[in-house]
């Protein structure tokens, strides 16, 4: 029993609902003038009206009530179908402009199975089914609308493939409640066009937790959007799941929250928008290994962004408590990113390649600022990296790389430590920046001949600006043709 005063679980479901749109349970509309009434099983192999006048409770294959012809509307009126050895509802192929509505299902199988084409699906509580609460079995341009689909033994709603007939393509399930399934609340394989909007898919994965994702992706995906839902608790990826290439994602709108492991995983990831999400206190928020992508304008809380980005724009995130820990930033744009408070490193790389780093500001981290193990062809430029408990802006191995107009104050250690190439000894560009207050050396520079440090102001740090640390093979001679000249030092 629930402590006086604490709301019980299926009251939360119950606002959750409720906060999603969908229609109150008891309350149907009239049905259609003249609809034909159901009493028990059922084939409908004629066009028309339908009308549950009882509970329909059977025991028999494949459905309990088949629907085998098109333009036929069922409205349950609030009834149950019940089936101890199939299906509850199936919609065959070729029974297309098929609508489901007002009806509870639960049964051994399957809830609803639709294999034809242009399905509607409203109001429909499908709960406690076997396998599935809702099954799309390549029919295409399915709509499943204001429904709730809760503790069924495996998937809330999955749209899988079938080799002879085709993908549940173009499917799109809005407002609904998924929550408490067996497996994921939301399955889909190999699908084109599908869209997830405005649901609330919590807690799923209470049988098996390794694939208990809010949304699973099984196989190469096309055209995925995902909008304005709230995908909080499941127990593995709030999206996710063994999937191929997912091409041409939108993702936009979203609260991903306190999903057992990541927030949103993507490991093939191209022509992807991932916009205006707030991602909190995942295992990590996003982790996308992405090409040709935009993460623009996130919320990550107590979350870490990961993964690895190619010819992508990262741009205007807000991350407070979490890291940016991503493999590798190449031909990237990186602008306009807040890192704020994390343990360890605010940024850390593997490495960062003829990419734009810009007015990124990270700020209070327990490691460096930004650390990257290589950096090469980087325009580093108009960042804040403060009062971070190690370096401010740290290079294990580069060249070739550009720091200009960067604030770089009140670090633990060094605020600039820029180390060439083992290999290759590189030269950086450090021009007009402002280095102050830092517990190490304002300017370090390790092994990198033919560089220019000009135009800085570098004041109040442990050391002013070091350019001759010769590290490897260096000879020191060349280290001492760098030019350093018009620096204010203080």
């Amino acid at each position: 029993m629930e402590p006086e005063g604490v709301p019980s679980r299926r009251d939360v479901l119950k606002a959750g609902a409720a906060a999603a749109g969908l229609a109150a349970w008891g309350s149907f509309p009239a049905a259609a003038a003249g609809a034909t009434g159901i009493s028990g099983p059922t084939t409908i192999t004629e066009p028309g009206d339908y009308v549950l006048t009882a509970d329909v409770d059977a025991e028999r294959g494949p459905a309990a009530l088949d629907v085998a012809a098109s333009d036929v509307t069922v409205d349950g009126q609030g009834h149950t179908v019940g089936n101890a050895s199939g299906e509850c509802i199936s919609v065959y192929r070729g029974a297309n402009d098929v609508t489901v509505k007002n009806v509870r299902v639960s049964g051994e199988r399957n809830g609803v199975h639709v294999a034809g084409d242009d399905a509607t699906l409203f109001n429909v509580l499908a709960e406690g089914n076997g396998e599935s609460g809702v099954h799309l079995s390549g029919g295409k341009r399915a709509r499943t609308e204001s429904c709730l689909l809760r503790e069924n033994g495996r998937y809330g709603l999955t749209g899988a493939d079938s080799r002879e007939y085709g993908s549940a393509d173009d499917a799109l399930v809005r407002a609904c409640l998924v929550a408490d399934n067996g497996y994921a609340g939301l399955a889909f394989r190999r699908t084109t066009g599908v869209a997830v909007e405005r649901c609330l898919v919590a807690d799923n994965g209470v049988a098996v937790p390794n694939r208990g994702h809010g949304v699973e992706l099984i196989g190469d995906t096309d055209d995925l959007r995902v909008a304005d839902n709230q995908l909080l608790s499941n127990a593995a990826d709030g999206v996710g799941g063994p999937a191929g290439d997912v091409r041409g994602l939108n993702a936009v709108g979203n609260v991903v929250a306190d999903n057992e492991r990541v927030g949103f995983r993507f490991d093939d990831l191209s022509n992807a928008d991932v916009k205006r999400n707030t991602f909190a206190r995942n295992e990590v928020g996003l982790e996308a290994y992405a090409t040709d992508s935009r993460v623009l304008h996130n919320q990550f809380v107590d979350d870490d962004f990961g993964g690895s980005y190619t010819d992508s724009t990262v741009r205007g995130n807000r991350i407070v408590g979490g890291s940016v820990s991503v493999g590798d930033f190449i031909r990237s744009v990186v602008v306009e990113n807040l890192v704020v408070g994390a343990d360890d490193d605010g940024v850390s790389l593997v490495s960062m390649i003829d990419s734009e780093f810009g007015s990124n500001t990270v700020v209070g981290c327990g490691g460096d600022g930004v650390a990257t193990a290589q950096c090469y062809g980087c325009d580093v430029q108009w960042n804040t990296f403060s009062n971070n408990a190690e370096e401010g802006f740290s290079i294990t191995w580069g060249s070739d790389s550009t720091f200009k107009f960067n604030t770089v104050f009140g670090n633990g250690g060094d605020g600039l430590k820029l180390t060439a190439s083992e290999d290759e000894p590189g030269a950086f560009v450090v021009r007009k920046n402002t280095v102050s207050a830092n517990g190490g050396v304002g300017v370090l520079l390790r092994d990198a001949a033919g560089s220019r440090v000009t135009r800085n102001v570098v004041c109040a740090n442990d050391r002013g600006i070091d350019v001759s640390a010769p590290m490897d093979d260096v000879d020191p001679a060349e280290l001492e043709e760098n030019v350093v000249e018009n620096n204010y030092v203080c």
